[in-house]
């Protein structure tokens, strides 16, 4: 199969990957995190948002290296690819399709049910199916249209927490926050569970690496993007926790679909105009993130169909538009299929543990190719290394484990997953590798063919 017409437009700036990256996570703050809340209560939310703004602090520190490494579609999947070989690079790209492709699941769940708060009359599965299908368009008409409306929804969606922030913080009630019997009702377990919520308030930053074939000149603007979205971001994750459960409390927020305006209807009766105002805005939100997610299970997607590892007709583009129409389609079928099926905090048990299968390979593939290959031109170098490598894996593999303390049945499911996923590759995948694709052709580069290819990027 020929690469020929499959390659990407390049309109992406530093500004936008900062959009993009804060964009896709945004609705994290207003949706889904507070699910954790019934397993470790507020301090112990609180460890757990700490422990995975680490993780993604580390893990960022990681993909910046590697993304300009290795500009390409491919993301995770190429950085592996190069440095562990077809299965390794594969089962890195099927982590991350499955986070995005589930993780959209989750976001037009939470989208839907901010539809039907704020109109009572429409059902939030009819809701999520037209959300869908705008974006579906949206995505097929291109990158830099996306990515005008995602910076439109990013700043509304980050003004408004600021909003929330300025009249919450006066109203914080302490005993919200440290009352009750135990500070932290289910100990290590409860903080352990509390993990995969936690990990709502930053994932899908990993994107970002996946339109580096998109961006004007990768090599600069993806770690600057990357290093302003994760700080923009930590800091709003302490934010929103710390205000939503001072002003809500645990127990209430922790069952909530709209924890946000629920917080601010309970703490602050004078200003009830606010929460109408946060429905909407944190519609914004999740419909920000559900772009975002859409784009990134695409890219990942068209990449291994590219590389033979999918089925062909998945990287096929769009005549003019020069978009892979069929990566976002296909996929997000299925994803709608999953909202259906099972209720959005069990879809984040199975987003996150895809999540942290390619973060676990994305770091190991970093230490590889820094001991392989030592002269590979790296125009940024992840900082503190070893250790923040090392820090990230650790993390994400306690992280790995944590759905045995939510819902077990839902560990063997994302087991099966996997093994499923290893099966198509052995009989069906490795027999049809794309050499001809970028990623393919750069894992079998020379280090100095590499150096000399991103030079030229």
């Amino acid at each position: 199969m020929s690469t020929e017409n499959l390659e990407l437009k390049k309109v992406l700036t530093p500004i936008h990957l900062w959009g993009l990256g804060v964009g896709i996570v945004i609705s994290g703050s207003y949706f889904g995190w507070n699910y954790g809340l019934a397993e470790s209560g507020f301090v112990g939310m609180l460890i757990a948002t700490a422990i995975i703004g680490l993780l993604y602090t580390t893990l960022c520190f990681s993909l910046a290296e590697l993304a300009t490494i290795m500009p390409h579609a491919g993301g995770g999947y190429a950085f592996a690819r190069r440095a562990m070989g077809p299965l390794g690079g594969y089962l890195t790209g099927v982590g991350v399709a499955l986070e995005f492709a589930v993780g959209t699941a989750v976001f037009t769940s939470g989208a839907g049910y901010y539809v039907n708060f704020l109109i009572p009359a429409i059902n939030p599965i009819v809701a999520a199916a037209v959300l869908y299908i705008f974006f579906f368009a949206l995505h097929i008409l291109g990158v830099k249209e996306f990515a005008t409306v995602e910076m439109v929804l990013v700043t509304i969606s980050v003004a408004m927490l600021i909003v929330f922030a300025i009249y919450g913080v006066p109203h914080v009630q302490t005993e919200r926050l440290f009352g009750g019997e135990s500070l932290i009702p289910g100990g290590i377990a409860g903080v352990w569970a509390a993990l995969p919520y936690a990990m709502w308030l930053y994932i899908c930053m990993e994107m970002l690496p996946m339109l580096a074939e998109e961006c004007r000149n990768p090599v600069k603007d993806l770690p600057r993007g990357i290093m302003a979205a994760i700080a923009t971001l930590i800091v709003l994750a302490f934010l929103v926790v710390t205000v939503t459960v001072g002003l809500g409390g645990a127990s209430g927020t922790s069952v909530v679909e709209n924890p946000l305006s629920y917080a601010i209807s309970n703490g602050i009766s004078e200003n009830l105009w606010l929460v109408d105002g946060l429905a909407i805005v944190g519609l914004f939100g999740m419909l920000s993130s559900l772009a975002g997610a859409i784009l990134a299970y695409s890219r990942q997607v068209f990449s291994l169909s590219r590389s033979g590892y999918l089925p062909s007709f998945l990287s096929r583009l769009h005549k003019t538009r020069r978009t892979p129409y069929l990566a976002v389609v296909v996929p997000g079928s299925i994803g709608f299929v999953f909202v259906l099926m099972f209720d959005p905090n069990k879809l984040i048990l199975i987003a996150t543990f895809g999540a942290l299968v390619s973060y676990i390979m994305m770091n190991i593939s970093l230490m590889i190719l820094r001991k392989k290959e030592p002269n590979l031109a790296r125009p940024y170098k992840a900082p503190f290394y070893p250790v923040a490598p090392i820090v990230c894996i650790i993390l994400s593999i306690i992280a790995l484990f944590s759905s045995v303390f939510k819902d077990i049945n839902f560990f063997f499911i994302n087991i099966a997953i996997f093994a499923v996923a290893i099966g198509y590759y052995f009989v069906w995948a490795r027999h049809r590798i794309n050499a001809d694709a970028p990623e393919e052709q750069f894992a079998n580069m020379t280090q100095e063919e590499m150096n000399k290819e991103n030079v030229s990027v």
